[in-house]
């Protein structure tokens, strides 16, 4: 999370010296008597809806103004597609990329390809391109993807987009796994291209022997091991491992944390002290909304799907809570909230939204753990998977108020700041994915619902000549992958 943090950073200073910023500017009562009812029954319905028995998100076709948002969206990946390398950039404009938006890119891809906006030849031409990067990317010391990778020539480059390696990050490779693992699922057919490119890497350096996830980074010339992940996003990115046949099982536990309440709702945050190994911890919801619309709060292995049965009841509440943490801001202090990270315009270019972060509510921090609560956002990105996974007022109040934040010749803004109302007029990849995502989950719900297909893998991890010692998936016992009874 930090290399995307550093990545932005980059992109928008240079970004910044060739252009500047544009930014654009922009009560009903209720009557006594009969309203006041009408009101204690709606409320009463909205509490039911949310409460810890049952809440429910949106489902169903698409109407014609959802229609124009996917459009929208994919608008960004058709302008930033490099024409070489099929490689697509995290900012627009910008020419370079993470694994968290190689991943991205992977789920815009589905979304597109599931929503016919495009055509079955174009996007095995762009699912072909991605596999063959995949398949002889340069890897950092031969082992792992590296953070950042330039669009035009698929090479190591550093966090200002310059040729160098700079370590790598569990976390984001968590997600590039679990998108990985969704395609080889939903499309067998490229099963053998991507269980070839995930047997490339070195696993050993990614989970430590008591199950956490390990990140490397290298300072003044030198590589820096570390335990990598804070709440939320640690759990989610565990995900990723589990669907390849490793134990993160350290990363999938909520602790250490601490309890933390505010508007009578109880969250969960990380127990780690950043003074001790100088990580910070902010509390950001988006990890909680992709386990919703990915594996409906579920066991990574758990394939059904409820609207009322959660087989991580532990994602599920925290995920409940984040929600209602937000639409109570609203509701008692007349703020708008839709909280995320995101990218700036100008300094200090990214940002963690955070519900939480150290010992603030709602804290908008630097990477360097600074406060900048004045450039928060009502996140589009955060909008969009709210609005989808939570079916209410609130989240209908904070779509009318984001429906209309894109440019319709590149994609959807970062979002609509909280101090002024005005527009955040960056467009990324990390954003115009969210929107794809929140609308194909409302037309299909929980996505990971297909059992993975006979393939590769399966015959490597079956042969007892075949020794990579490389821990990789090949060489986990754990016994994931059965054959599909309908492969296209």
């Amino acid at each position: 999370m930090m290399s995307l943090a550093r990545t932005f950073v980059s992109a928008c200073r240079l970004a910044t010296a060739v252009r500047p910023a544009v930014l654009v500017l922009i009560a009903a009562s209720l009557v006594a008597g009969c309203g006041v009812v009408a009101r204690s029954v709606k409320d009463g319905y909205d509490n039911i809806a949310n409460s810890d028995l049952f809440w429910h998100g949106r489902h169903g076709e698409l109407d014609e103004s959802e229609q124009l948002w996917i459009e929208l969206a994919w608008t960004y990946v058709g302008n930033n597609t490099h024409p070489g390398t099929g490689l697509v950039g995290a900012l627009d404009g910008y020419s370079s990329f993470t694994m968290t938006n190689l991943a991205e890119y992977l789920v815009a891809l589905h979304a597109a390809n599931e929503f016919e906006l495009l055509k079955e030849k174009e996007f095995d031409e762009r699912l072909s391109a991605l596999l063959k990067f995949l398949n002889t990317m340069p890897l950092y010391d031969n082992a792992l993807p590296n953070r950042v990778y330039h669009i035009e020539t698929g090479n190591m480059v550093d966090f200002g987009a310059q040729p160098g390696a700079v370590g790598w990050s569990a976390i984001e490779i968590g997600r590039l796994l679990i998108w990985l693992n969704y395609y080889r699922r939903h499309y067998p057919r490229f099963a053998e291209y991507i269980d070839k490119a995930v047997l490339r890497w070195d696993f050993c350096r990614l989970i430590d022997d008591s199950g956490s996830l390990t990140g490397g980074r290298v300072v003044d010339g030198q590589l820096e091991r570390y335990q990598e992940g804070r709440l939320g996003y640690e759990e989610y990115a565990a995900y990723g491992y589990y669907l390849w046949g490793f134990e993160p099982s350290q990363a999938d536990q909520f602790e250490p944390y601490q309890s933390r309440r505010f508007y009578q709702v109880t969250l969960l945050a990380d127990g780690r002290d950043p003074r001790v190994d100088g990580v910070y911890d902010p509390l950001l919801p988006t990890p909680y909304w992709y386990a919703g619309m990915e594996f409906n709060w579920d066991r990574w292995d758990d394939l059904e799907s409820s609207d009322t049965s959660y087989s991580r009841l532990d994602m599920a509440r925290q995920a409940r809570n984040l929600y209602l943490i937000q639409e109570r801001r609203w509701q008692r202090d007349k703020l708008y909230t839709a909280r995320a990270e995101h990218v700036l315009s100008e300094a200090p270019f990214f940002v963690y939204d955070s519900v939480f972060g150290l010992g603030t509510p709602f804290a908008t921090l630097d990477g360097d753990g600074n406060f900048h609560d004045d450039v928060a956002l009502v996140s589009t990105k955060a909008t969009f998977m709210m609005w989808s996974l939570f079916e209410t007022e609130y989240t209908d109040k904070l779509m009318w108020i984001t429906r209309h934040l894109y440019d319709p010749e590149k994609g959807w803004y970062e979002g609509r700041k909280e101090l002024t109302g005005g527009y955040e007029q960056s467009v990324t990849l990390s954003t115009n994915a969210a929107v794809l995502q929140s609308l194909l989950y409302k037309r299909q719900g929980k996505l990971f619902k297909n059992p993975p297909p006979s393939s590769r893998l399966e015959r490597l991890r079956g042969d007892e000549f075949y020794h990579p010692g490389r821990c990789q998936p090949a060489t986990t016992p754990a016994n994931l992958f059965i054959p599909s009874q309908n492969q296209p």
